[in-house]
């Protein structure tokens, strides 16, 4: 980036390491912690947290035109070979979502419901990149993002890169000239004129809040060029960019101490802040859960308890009952006893044969 301090040994974070070892993004910072300059895709929370103090640059790119690249870059069949360091270190379920991808057209693509697709390609990516806000509302992050984005030491928009290489210089005198070959470039092969309604319409639906970043970052752009040019010092260095170490100073552009260091602390701090509140928020949240659920517990135990009295009482009636029962059934088996032995004493009386035989002897008579 800049002439004779080394910059052509930094490397990407792509996940491995110099010996294409798997490498963490705590790891990468760790490893390249004396390089003079780092690049990659990186959320603005992690540059705060492993990167406090440092020049920290970006640009910003009209989201259609992202979007499509980014379905570019997965769809080449160049892209993503088994030698690729992303490749490499891409799970199965992230190897298939590249492989839906470059089969897929660009609208296939943009209604993809894969997870790895929809969270890493599609929707409001720059906003989320550049927040620090831990919630889930969507027009929060874009307020965070607009607020990271005005205290970056420097950011360009993709469709002025000409203009943003004039702002860096201001900042990066000894800037070297862009030499990067079309061959070398990232360009996409689809012209956004190619692409159709319906794409552009599903695009749109999900990029809303990159599309009001995006216009923001216009605005603030054009106003810091036209500061700059106006500016009647044309050049400044910042963070000890295109100085020798020993000289190296922070300035704004009046001269003064540009406070970058404090800018960034405070930033960080905010940050670790949102996220104390987010933590207490859901150390409340789980509280309040945990106190319904002895509430439950209680509840419970109770209705447990009841059930079991409850179920005490009524064995108790039933035993009862089969008490009464087993008496009564005692008291008919006695009585039917009695009468057998009544029955046998009948039968087996004087009387009982004399009317026998007087049934026998009148027999005849009672058939006429």
């Amino acid at each position: 980036m800049s002439q004779g301090v080394g910059f052509e040994k930094s490397r990407a974070f792509t996940g491995l390491d110099r010996n294409d070892k798997p490498e963490s993004l705590e790891m990468y910072f760790r490893n390249e912690g004396a390089s003079p300059f780092v690049f990659g895709h990186f959320y603005y929370r992690d540059l705060l947290r492993f990167c406090p103090g440092a020049f920290l640059a970006t640009f910003v790119r009209d989201p259609l035109k992202r979007t499509i690249s980014q379905y570019k870059s997965w769809h080449d069949e160049k892209n993503f070979q088994p030698d690729d360091p992303h490749y490499k270190v891409a799970n199965t379920v992230e190897r298939d979502a590249l492989v839906f991808a470059q089969r897929a057209s660009l609208e296939e693509f943009v209604c993809s419901d894969n997870a790895v697709i929809v969270d890493g390609a599609l929707g409001n990516q720059q906003t989320m990149y550049l927040s620090t806000y831990s919630g889930d509302d969507l027009a929060q992050h874009l307020e965070s993002a607009k607020k990271n984005l005005a205290a970056l030491d420097f950011f360009g928009i993709t469709e002025s890169f000409p203009e943003s290489l004039e702002l860096l210089r201001c900042m990066i005198p000894d800037l070297s000239d862009y030499k990067i070959g079309p061959e070398m470039e990232n360009r996409s092969r689809i012209s956004v004129d190619q692409v159709s309604n319906r794409a552009r319409e599903i695009i749109a639906g999900q990029v809303e809040y990159d599309q009001k970043l995006y216009e923001y970052a216009c605005q603030l752009f054009k106003e810091r060029l036209q500061e700059w040019r106006a500016s009647p010092r044309s050049t400044y260095s910042v963070k000890g960019f295109g100085r020798r170490a020993e000289d190296a100073q922070e300035y704004a552009p009046d001269g003064q101490p540009s406070g970058g260091k404090n800018e960034a602390t405070q930033l960080e701090i905010s940050a670790l802040k949102s996220e104390n509140e987010r933590i207490e928020t859901e150390n409340r949240m789980l509280r309040s859960q945990l106190e319904q659920l002895e509430v439950a517990h209680l509840r419970a135990s109770e209705l447990n308890q009841n059930a079991v009295r409850v179920a005490q009482e009524s064995a108790a009636e039933v035993d009862a009952e089969n008490g009464l029962l087993r008496t009564q059934l005692a008291h008919l088996s006695a009585s039917h006893m009695q009468l057998q032995q009544v029955y046998r004493d009948i039968v087996g009386s004087r009387s009982w044969r004399v009317m026998q035989t007087l049934q026998s002897v009148l027999k005849p008579f009672l058939k006429k």
